[in-house]
């Protein structure tokens, strides 16, 4: 069998440390040549000739890949921790380990890499519960585009950043067990085929069952792995439940919805308006949340959606 090998982001290699493992290059598809080994410093020449040659990924052996998690995550909870760091540059290392673990877990939702995602979780979590000015980056670095796995990078930052202002003070709410639940909302759309999950147009009750079944899928694929946690099942399961009844998978009422799904699901939501999807353009994030004000939020949501707003104040 070929050997397998992963991307791994340029920034996520830092300056004047040694490489955590080999580190490839793609000259072309499925195919790779050595380009730095293990322990070799990683300087700022070396950054400029992969630069050079038009490319921001470097590839190592998918056999390595706990390895370098174990790297990307002591780099991370240095950078976090380190008081000379500027928030900024906090919340670009996050976010850049975030979109890049969370894409690999989401392409391949092994048990393997849903863990080394939770792993790189943990410092972005406590970046966003510690520190409102990196927050407020990271809230500015959002992207938008269709990709499952930015989308669900976007709803994990909003998420965690509103349950810091709602639960202030309140230590029975598990930062990390939530963060885990918000980032993996939605995994179980990997399962979905991509030309329903990207149809321009409206879906037939066949494909929107198809989509509705994601709930599950996620569900089934986080408990197989061991990772499940309370808040976790909570928040996967009731992202898509409604105040009305009309939401899925379990046709839930208002009273019957937790908080955190509450969370989940606005945050869901905006994401979902002010980003661009095949099915509609991209409004500002005034527009979004007028039309969620309008249109969206009930009764329990109201004080859910006044700290949410909050995060897009100054």
């Amino acid at each position: 069998m070929d050997e397998q090998f992963l991307p791994v982001a340029l920034a996520t290699l830092q300056f004047e440390k040694a490489a955590p493992c080999d580190l490839y290059r793609s000259i072309r598809d499925d195919k790779y040549v050595f380009f730095a080994k293990k322990g070799v410093l990683f300087d700022r020449a070396t950054r400029d000739r992969v630069i050079a040659s038009g490319a921001d990924l470097l590839y190592i052996r998918e056999e390595e890949s706990a390895l370098y998690n174990s790297y990307l995550k002591e780099t991370l909870v240095s950078i976090v921790t380190d008081p000379a760091v500027t928030s900024d540059k906090k919340a670009a290392a996050v976010h850049t380990a975030c979109l890049q673990t969370l894409q690999r877990a989401f392409e391949e939702p092994r048990a393997v890499f849903l863990g080394q995602a939770c792993e790189i979780l943990e410092p972005t979590v406590n970046l966003i519960v510690s520190d409102d000015q990196a927050t407020k980056h990271l809230i500015h670095l959002t992207t938008y585009d269709h990709s499952t796995y930015v989308h669900s990078t976007n709803v994990g930052i909003f998420s965690i950043a509103l349950a810091r202002i709602l639960f202030s003070g309140d230590s029975q709410h598990d930062m990390q067990a939530l963060g885990a639940g918000f980032f993996l909302h939605d995994l179980g759309k990997c399962k979905i085929p991509i030309d329903i999950l990207n149809k321009p147009g409206m879906l037939t009750d066949e494909e929107r069952e198809i989509v509705n079944q994601h709930v599950l899928d996620g569900y089934q694929m986080v408990e197989s792995s061991g990772l499940m946690t309370d808040e976790a099942r909570t928040i996967i399961l009731q992202h898509h439940e409604r105040d009305d009844g009309r939401g899925y998978p379990n046709q839930k009422r208002a009273d019957e919805i937790h908080p955190y799904a509450r969370i989940c699901r606005l945050a869901d939501i905006y994401e979902a308006l002010t980003a661009d999807r095949p099915y509609h353009n991209s409004r500002s994030s005034f527009e979004a949340l007028k039309f969620m004000k309008e249109h969206v939020i009930s009764g329990p949501d109201e004080q859910v959606f006044a700290g949410f707003v909050k995060l897009f104040l100054a």
